[in-house]
């Protein structure tokens, strides 16, 4: 989920999270012994020295960051990133520290909400979906299968889903195809790849 970025920050951060070098990935966090921190922490306390910071963050008008892994068992079921603008002060240890005591309650809250059956529906079209990206992460075109699976993926518009963008990016990054799950509207899983 996504709330409050446009698409073209939801497109500028995937680019950011899975193609360049930055502190406070989320990757690194879900592995960390620390499942959250602050950029103006990670960048020792100069946020410009981020291409976050400087890429990202003002699409959506924000001048700080937190952001937190939800690890249990040594597994990551989740991530999230808050963001503070205007003349707000940047996040405190005391925000971090809650988000950290969270990490595990709420891991263990997503991983069982992902096993949970799916809802009866109709099932989707017989067809995968085919979406063109530009390489700014636009869609260019898609089959008429794919525009059959938007009310699945909760997608209207032009404005991809965020998971969708997250795969596009790893995709554009590597040789190799990307994947990716994406939990639709009915609860059953949708396979994504990207190449």
């Amino acid at each position: 989920m996504s709330a409050g970025l446009t698409p073209a920050a939801a497109a500028a951060a995937a680019h950011n999270e899975y193609l360049v070098d930055d502190v406070l990935k989320f990757a690194t966090l879900a592995r960390s012994e620390v499942s959250a921190g602050t950029l103006g922490a990670a960048t020792g306390g100069d946020p410009e020295s981020s291409h976050r910071y400087r890429a990202v963050l003002p699409m959506i008008d924000a001048r700080h960051e937190l952001r937190a892994s939800f690890v249990v068992d040594r597994r990551c079921w989740g991530a999230i990133a808050l963001f503070g603008g205007g003349g707000r002060p940047d996040f405190t240890p005391a925000d971090v520290g809650v988000l950290r005591r969270l990490s595990a309650p709420v891991a263990t809250a997503l991983r069982r909400a992902v096993h949970r059956a799916p809802t009866d529906s109709a099932p989707g079209p017989a067809d995968a979906g085919v979406l063109l990206l530009d390489q700014d992460l636009r869609l260019l075109s898609e089959n008429p299968a794919a525009k059959l699976w938007r009310d699945e993926l909760a997608w209207s518009g032009a404005e991809l889903p965020i998971a969708v963008l997250e795969v596009a990016a790893r995709g554009k990054g590597t040789a190799l195809p990307a994947y990716g799950r994406i939990r639709g509207r009915s609860g059953r899983w949708l396979s994504v790849h990207a190449s």
